[in-house]
């Protein structure tokens, strides 16, 4: 199991006002669920994907385009899932530059030991 890392960011009180700190753990909240949507698409289309190639080696009475079709179709969904991953990061940093004397840390967790 590999060690996360926690990123925390801090701000002094005074720096931001109560509608920029709601907007920011808005963008925070935002861009949690669509991590956790993105990681379901790619779980759940990662298998479909994977039987599909498996048919595909199997039969070969499809023609190439037939096989390439579904391949296309199960891997459009977590590439948009990234992109809009991707485009509520950007919003959060922009949002978070924006907020004057924010300090972002990131924190290691310490290896747990093997479990006997």
């Amino acid at each position: 199991m590999q060690p996360t890392m926690q990123t925390v960011t801090s701000f002094r009180t005074s720096a931001v006002t109560r509608e920029e700190l709601g907007a920011i753990l808005e963008d925070y909240l935002a861009l949690d669920r669509a991590r956790v949507f993105r990681r379901l698409l790619v779980t759940r289309f990662g298998l479909l994907t994977l039987v599909v190639v498996i048919i595909a080696a199997v039969t070969h009475e499809l023609s190439p385009f037939a096989r390439w079709i579904p391949l296309g179709l199960f891997v459009t969904p977590p590439v948009w899932a990234w992109v809009v991953e991707l485009r509520l990061m950007r919003r959060l940093a922009r949002r978070l530059d924006g907020a004057g004397s924010a300090v972002t840390h990131e924190l290691a967790q310490a290896a747990q030991p093997p479990r006997a």
